[in-house]
Parts: C-alpha cells; structure tokens; sequence
C-alpha cells in the first residue's frame, strides 16, 4: 500500500470479502433452517399428545427467536459495510488525486 512516502490505493477487500461470506452464511443458514424444519415435522407427524404439543410450540418460539441470519446480515451489509465501503472508495478516490500531484495542498512537498 505504501510507496515511498506515497499511499497507493486504500483496500477494501476485506470488506468485499465480508459481503461475499454473507451471502454463503445465508445460504447455509437457510439450508440449516430447513432440514430443522423437516427433522421436526417427521418426528410431530409420529408423536402425539401433550408432549408433543409442547415440544412444537417450543420450537415455533425458538425459530421466532432466531429469526433470519439473511435479515440481519442484509442490514449490516447495507448499513455499516456499505457505509465503510463508500468512505474507503471516497478515500480512494482522494489518494488518486493525491498521488497524480502530491505537492499540492495537503501534499506540501
């Protein structure tokens, strides 16, 4: 990144790597959720009786609980992912102009 006294570029691969790992966490949440759901849904359809009307409202509570991973990972993404990647971009940007003539301004070489 550094060249001289000079900063080249500012990187924001992480954070497009964090978006990317976002998406396969959603996937893989989604497809836990299922399999959950089918698990239960063979084991209620054999089980009866007060247990089991316990047991399944039990798991409704626990699935409302959880939630969706893809919502929450959806909202960081757009929110302080998307906020961090714009400011590094913009910072970017500056660099670029800073580096086409660093005696400028801030430069003071």
């Amino acid at each position: 990144m550094a060249d001289g006294n000079h900063i080249r570029c500012a990187d924001i691969e992480k954070l497009v790597q964090f978006e990317k790992d976002s998406q396969v966490a959603k996937t893989d949440f989604d497809n836990i959720i299922k399999e959950f759901k089918r698990i239960n849904e063979a084991l209620l359809g054999k089980w009866q009786g007060a247990g089991a009307n316990q047991y399944r409202k039990e798991v409704e509570h626990i699935l409302e609980k959880i939630g969706s991973v893809g919502e929450v990972l959806d909202a960081i993404n757009e929110g302080a992912v998307k906020s961090a990647r714009d400011a590094y971009l913009q910072l970017d940007a500056d660099l670029a102009a800073f580096n086409e003539n660093p005696t400028s301004e801030e430069g003071g070489n």
